[in-house]
């Protein structure tokens, strides 16, 4: 993609949580704004009635899908998200933003789902359905073919999608890919790198750290591809 390329496609990221980054999507995405939500909440509620970007990323973070009194923003975040779609504008949630997604638009999340939490590489498994759709998504769905592994680290859960979402993937547990109109969910982590998925591991004692990058190692190449597709998605290369 040429510069003048990524500079009339105008991406806008959201950064929920100060220890979960853009990682490596930033090497695929070329020219992007960044803003943290935490440091300038604000700035969210600016950007609802401001100009439409050419794509929205949500990023993840610690938060629930419902958790306004301790995130302010994520009400902004949700109409930011009507918006986006209301004008076929793509928009990729990444865990909690896929989360968000899904409650924007009637779907259920399951705070601390009893199925229990999926940290670390996990098989993937592709539904019958997952060809329809709007988006870009028969194109985004052939890109993705060879995705059969990922990168999760999340307790909440989406357990119902909203009316006339298409589920494309799932784990052995939970809904992993998904899609309402121009917006996609993904409950894995694209954009994880060594370093990020190490710092999880270390802050959570429910995991050996040694196993989470072992598992990362192993499979490293695979994820790198995937974010990279999920990158030229939302860049609008197909």
């Amino acid at each position: 993609r040429d510069r003048a390329y990524n500079w009339r496609m105008s991406i806008l990221v959201i950064q929920n949580d100060p220890i979960v980054p853009v990682g490596q999507l930033s090497a695929f995405l070329g020219g992007h704004e960044m803003v943290r939500a935490w440091e300038d909440p604000q700035r969210l509620q600016d950007l609802v009635a401001a100009p439409l970007p050419g794509a929205l990323i949500l990023l993840g973070g610690r938060a629930t899908a419902y958790d306004d009194e301790a995130w302010p923003w994520l009400e902004a975040e949700r109409e930011l998200t009507r918006r986006c779609v209301s004008a076929n504008v793509r928009v990729l949630g990444i865990c909690l933003g896929a989360q968000l997604i899904a409650a924007t638009f009637g779907g259920r999340v399951s705070i601390a789902d009893p199925s229990g939490p999926e940290r670390g590489v996990i098989p993937l498994v592709w539904g019958t359905n997952d060809q329809a759709g709007g988006g870009g998504a028969v194109p985004l769905r052939m890109a993705l073919a060879s995705t059969h592994t990922v990168f999760a680290d999340h307790g909440d859960a989406i357990v119902e999608l909203p009316h006339g979402a298409r589920e494309w993937a799932r784990s052995d547990k939970y809904t992993q890919i998904f899609s309402y109109g121009t917006a996609l969910g993904v409950q894995f982590h694209p954009e994880v790198t060594r370093e990020i998925a190490t710092v999880w591991a270390a802050n959570n004692e429910d995991v050996d750290t040694e196993d989470i990058v072992a598992g990362y190692d192993a499979h490293e190449g695979d994820l790198a591809s995937t974010c990279k597709t999920l990158a030229d998605w939302v860049s609008g290369v197909f």
